[in-house]
């Protein structure tokens, strides 16, 4: 009987433990079991990639092109040579008059539009084109076989561009800003300078008979 006692109590400790084992197994099992069937935690998409926008150009609207004012006479010198010139202006419409006071004259007639002018004798034998520059006009003349560049500023009054004419006498003045005048008088093939014009009377008498002068525009016709 004192040896029983022993053996009974170690028999009862060796079956705890093995079922302490045998429980802790089970559930080792039962865990990973429910581990194994959860399902997988949901990820996120990543976020669409950042688009970048086209840098926005800006198209500056070209400057305005220059105007000439509403009526406008320009006149001057040729940068080379005695040739005088004078451009009248009206509108969309301008007159010219080139002369060197002995032998060579042009009466043109043509357009205006953007600031730049061009104009044509009736059979185009002379030429003028020429732009604004600023307040000035520059471009060339191209008259008896020979061009001539120029830059010429506005003719105040009363500087600027006279015509006149009477039975078979045609007259053309330039009166200059500085008061000088450039003209030719033709009484049928035969030419010569023009007699001083004043522009206040705006008369001359030419071989007995009297010319009146008038101012020319840029919308007048030459016969």
């Amino acid at each position: 009987m004192a040896l029983r006692g022993p053996l009974v109590t170690a028999v009862v400790v060796l079956g705890g433990l093995v079922a302490f084992i045998t429980v802790n197994s089970v559930g080792g099992l039962v865990a990973a079991s429910n581990r194994a069937t959860q399902p997988p935690a949901e990820t996120s998409a990543p976020p669409p990639p950042a688009t970048s926008e086209a840098p926005r150009t800006t198209t500056e609207a070209p400057p305005p092109a220059p105007a000439f004012p509403a009526e406008v006479v320009y006149a001057g010198r040729a940068s080379t040579g005695r040739l005088a010139i004078a451009v009248a202006v009206k509108g969309d419409q301008a007159a010219a008059y080139l002369c060197d006071g002995v032998s060579v004259e042009a009466w043109l007639r043509g357009t205006a539009a953007d600031g730049k002018v061009e104009l044509f004798t009736k059979n185009r034998s002379a030429r003028l084109a020429a732009a604004l520059d600023g307040r000035d006009l520059t471009g060339v003349a191209s008259v008896g076989g020979h061009e001539y560049p120029f830059t010429i500023g506005v003719a105040a009054a009363p500087a600027g561009l006279y015509r006149g004419s009477a039975g078979s006498t045609t007259i053309g003045w330039i009166v200059l800003p500085d008061g000088s005048q450039v003209g030719i008088a033709t009484t049928g093939d035969r030419s010569a300078p023009a007699p001083e014009l004043d522009p206040n009377d705006g008369a001359v008498t030419v071989g007995g008979q009297q010319v009146d002068a008038d101012k020319v525009a840029g919308d007048t016709t030459f016969g």
